[in-house]
């Protein structure tokens, strides 16, 4: 029989402080009205900037694009750190089928979500706005964590009005996030909740360090979590 893990016994089918991308996609680390905003303007027809920290939420957002537009195989997402010299665009839009790939027939109208943006080098750019007019691309989402060196001056244009900030996350909203993941239970308080977020207020880094503290608190067969385990865990 499989080995039920700390918190199976708590009474959770999945681990709570999970820090994969949309694991719970109705908690979306706050930022559902941005998702809303970004959604609008892929649909009409934009070039995007999403940035942000590491660890604040970016990757959930783009999971949520993608699942908003990937009807019709209308979506090419692209991580930028798997470049090893100037992006086959060509390649990206004609791969989409076998029909298409066989005649090398590019598809248009497609939204193309580019992460780690901050890879991108002046050819990359430059391609990017001529398959943009070339309606090659409908949208474009730049999505970075650094200022991207790259950008040319009429693609800044493109996107003034179309920028997008992912920060880091109020207390009150850091402690609803938890409860929507943990309920009510009286293993955690509020304050304690507080206490932990204080420690590192980054989304990705809150929520695995509730993971440590409630593990730990856990396995000392305490009914709670106490400032002792908070300081033993995190200091």
């Amino acid at each position: 029989m499989k080995k039920l893990t700390w918190y199976n016994e708590m009474g959770f089918f999945n681990n709570p402080f999970s820090i994969k991308p949309a694991a719970f996609h109705n908690t979306i680390l706050g930022y559902d009205d941005l998702i809303d905003q970004m959604n609008q303007k892929i649909g009409e027809s934009n070039i995007l900037l999403l940035g942000g920290k590491y660890g604040t939420g970016k990757t959930s957002i783009l999971k949520m694009i993608i699942n908003e537009f990937k009807g019709k195989k209308r979506v090419i997402y692209y991580n930028c750190n798997n470049k090893e010299g100037p992006i086959n665009f060509d390649k990206l839009l004609t791969n989409l089928n076998f029909f298409r790939r066989i005649f090398r027939i590019k598809k248009k109208n497609m939204i193309i979500l580019l992460d780690e943006a901050q890879d991108l080098d002046k050819k990359d750019i430059l391609k990017i706005e001529n398959y943009y007019e070339q309606g090659f691309f409908k949208s474009v989402l730049l999505v970075s964590q650094e200022k991207i060196s790259a950008l040319t001056p009429s693609i800044k244009k493109k996107f003034a009005n179309n920028q997008f900030m992912v920060r880091d996350i109020t207390t009150k909203k850091a402690i609803e996030i938890i409860r929507k993941r943990i309920g009510d239970i009286d293993f955690i308080s509020d304050k304690n909740l507080t206490l932990i977020f204080n420690k590192n207020k980054n989304t990705r880094a809150f929520l695995k360090n509730c993971e440590d503290v409630f593990r730990c608190a856990y396995g000392t067969g305490e009914n709670e979590v106490t400032e002792v385990h908070i300081k033993q865990i995190l200091g």
